[in-house]
């Protein structure tokens, strides 16, 4: 009996980490298999861009004065359906739904998440700014090494409002709704995650 019970852990452990190793797998197929799409990025709170060796993304969508929020959109705190089109600066977002099918009319790549779009009111604010949407699709940190997260929030930082973006988040969007991570585009340089 007593012998029994270190085997009994070890087959425990082996099978945890083939476990593991097949799932690292799966989400490594997930995402490559994914259509992938490009949207901006903006600095969070400087206090909590960096801890460790991430870089927290925050998932932005400015849109041109004057234009309308897109149609659609999940209520906020709700998860949806969010729909995207390709752009020449990244894709945008055009609409979203309660379901798929739903947030299809509004363009051809969907995602599941959340969406909020800040627009100014007519009655209290200019007409100048901006609305803006900002994305919760479940993609908000970036795993790096420290000198690669570091560069990444400086140029997050400086980048004034208004200002074209120059980050950007790659997301592989899946044929099950999710959108998983890729990598980064900054300045034109693009860094991918790499598990192997």
């Amino acid at each position: 009996m007593s012998r029994a019970l270190p085997l009994r852990i070890l087959g425990a452990c082996l099978l945890l980490a083939v476990a593991l190793v097949a799932l690292v797998i799966a989400e490594d197929r997930a995402r490559a298999a994914g259509r992938e799409v490009t949207i901006a990025m903006e600095a969070v709170d400087p206090r909590d861009l960096l801890t460790g060796h991430y870089v927290a993304l925050q998932l932005v969508q400015t849109l041109p004065p004057g234009a309308p929020c897109p149609p659609d959109l999940p209520v906020p705190g709700k998860m949806g359906w969010i729909a995207l089109s390709p752009a020449a600066a990244g894709d945008r977002v055009t609409g979203g739904g309660a379901t798929r099918a739903e947030a299809l009319r509004h363009g051809p790549v969907v995602l599941r998440g959340q969406a909020g779009c800040d627009a100014p009111s007519p009655a209290t604010e200019e007409q100048a700014r901006p609305a803006v949407v900002r994305l919760e699709l479940g993609v908000n940190r970036f795993h790096t090494d420290q000198a690669e997260a570091e560069a990444i929030d400086k140029a997050l930082s400086a980048r004034r409002p208004g200002a074209p973006a120059t980050a950007f988040a790659v997301i592989s969007a899946g044929e099950d709704g999710r959108g998983r991570l890729k990598g980064v585009i900054l300045n034109g340089r693009r860094t991918d995650l790499t598990w192997f």
